[in-house]
């Protein structure tokens, strides 16, 4: 699929739309997979029994090349919450225990965290204003740490961290690495298995896609049996599939990450065009899609206009497919974000920033675009 076809596969009307780090539109083939399943629902009985299992693996087995693991290894869930809150409630806390997360993440990834220092685990929160750094995660570490959490890309900077050599580093002591990728999965390129993650948990409405409400995350096998399922349903056990034994089911977990399935997680106009979403993007890849949007922010940055300027880590190392473009002061930039409003392009205001963040939707008109606006 050429680079032409893939924005033939997004209807966005006359909007420049530059906002994948808070919503990813859907794809046609999405709207329409979300249209055949409300038939179902119009006319019960073209829903089949089978589907209830067979929609969420074929999830599954869409998003496993996005995550460089297998299917198995994969919950269907709502958002990116869920798999953060698995370790979160799912460790043998005690008081003294120690968390590490840096400066600047997105509620999802330190709310939850925050919520045990009642219990008497202490949370480091470490200064990102040079960014996380490996050195930064470990001179912070402790006897007592038991999990390192963090944003594999920044929801405001676009600053992406080094998660192979954090993972490493946590795999060597043992203690559980947690990474919130809902700014980077299907976006920039990751290994959950190369990182040696024990939870990659990420967000379905923004790089996948996929409606509100819809999320996914990994589990490193080697954690599967060590972690509590928090919220049994039906779908959690073997044997859920035979729909005329139900009443004679045993609390056998379903093997995988399966038992790790949101109640409903067939819910069929949401999962229908999130599989859809991401078969059309798995057509591309992660690799083509992060080398698009990075040759279009690069044509950004090359023609920034006088009084703007990056406010992202130009280091490849670091890159995303999100940039932070700053004015020569708070004001200017809150005044350039109105303007791009007015013109009809969507862009986001975050931490005093202009945070633009194309996609496979977005050509390089569309930035040119955005710079006779940055100009003014």
């Amino acid at each position: 699929m050429s680079i032409d076809g893939w924005k033939k596969h997004f209807a966005l009307g006359e909007t420049i739309y530059l906002n994948g780090a808070a919503h990813g539109p859907l794809p046609s083939v999405a709207i329409e997979a979300a249209e055949e399943a409300l038939g179902w629902k119009r006319d019960p009985s073209l829903i089949q029994d089978s589907v209830y299992f067979t929609l969420p693996d074929r999830v599954r087995a869409a998003s496993s090349p996005f995550f460089g693991a297998d299917a198995e290894e994969i919950a269907v869930v709502t958002g990116a919450s869920t798999g953060i809150n698995l370790v979160v409630g799912g460790l043998d806390w005690r008081s003294g225990d120690h968390v590490v997360i840096p400066a600047g993440e997105f509620p999802a990834n330190y709310l939850p965290w925050f919520s045990l220092r009642p219990s008497g685990v202490e949370v480091s929160v470490i200064s990102s204003e040079r960014g996380v750094r490996v050195e930064d995660i470990e001179a912070a570490l402790r006897d007592r740490t038991r999990a390192v959490a963090l944003g594999h890309v920044n929801f405001a900077s676009g600053y992406r961290i080094d998660i192979d050599a954090i993972g490493q580093l946590c795999a060597e002591r043992e203690i559980a690495f947690v990474i919130d990728a809902s700014q980077s999965f299907c976006a920039v390129p990751l290994n959950a298995r190369r990182c040696g993650a024990t939870v990659v948990s990420a967000a379905g409405y923004k790089w996948m896609c996929s409606p509100y409400g819809t999320g996914l995350f990994y589990i490193h096998p080697d954690w599967l049996e060590r972690l509590p399922v928090p919220n049994v349903n039906w779908e959690s056990v073997s044997g859920a599939e035979d729909f005329n034994n139900l009443t004679n089911l045993e609390l056998t977990y379903r093997p995988g990450a399966a038992r790790h399935d949101a109640p409903e997680t067939a819910s069929f106009m949401n999962c229908m065009a999130m599989a859809s979403s991401l078969e059309l993007l798995g057509s591309i890849g992660a690799e083509a899609i992060f080398e698009h949007s990075t040759a279009l922010l690069d044509r950004l940055i090359e023609g920034l206009p006088p009084g703007f300027e990056s406010g992202s880590d130009l280091d490849p190392a670091h890159r995303s497919t999100i940039l932070r473009v700053v004015g020569e002061d708070p004001g200017a930039t809150a005044a350039a974000y109105q303007r791009c409003l007015s013109a009809g392009i969507s862009v986001s205001l975050r931490e005093n920033g202009i945070r633009v963040a194309p996609g496979v939707w977005n050509s390089s008109d569309d930035i040119d675009r955005l710079l006779e606006v940055l100009g003014g």
